[in-house]
């Protein structure tokens, strides 16, 4: 009878749901332009991935962040980022 009474007493309890790491980040835009931004190394810039990843291709953009993070001599990422999807945007 103990068993059934701690049962019990476990359905009775209220859970809290888990907590989202960041509670901001409410959609797959956001998401993506908070990895971009975290991984360029560019947070205060976070507004412009946020608008290239609401207008652009979340592969394509995924694909750019792998050019640009395998590139060894760039000294601004982010600047290299935003040239990429320039010199795509017109091809």
């Amino acid at each position: 009878m103990e068993l059934l009474g701690k049962i019990v007493g476990q359905a009775g309890k209220k859970t809290v749901p888990a907590r989202r790491p960041d509670g901001h980040l409410h959609s797959a835009s956001h998401l993506l332009a908070d990895e971009l931004a975290t991984k360029l190394n560019d947070k205060k810039h976070f507004g412009f991935y946020l608008k290239m990843a609401l207008t652009h291709n979340h592969d394509f953009l995924r694909g750019l962040l792998g050019q640009v993070l395998e590139s060894k001599t760039v000294k601004n990422p982010g600047k290299l980022f935003a040239f990429l999807i320039k010199k795509n945007k017109q091809a």
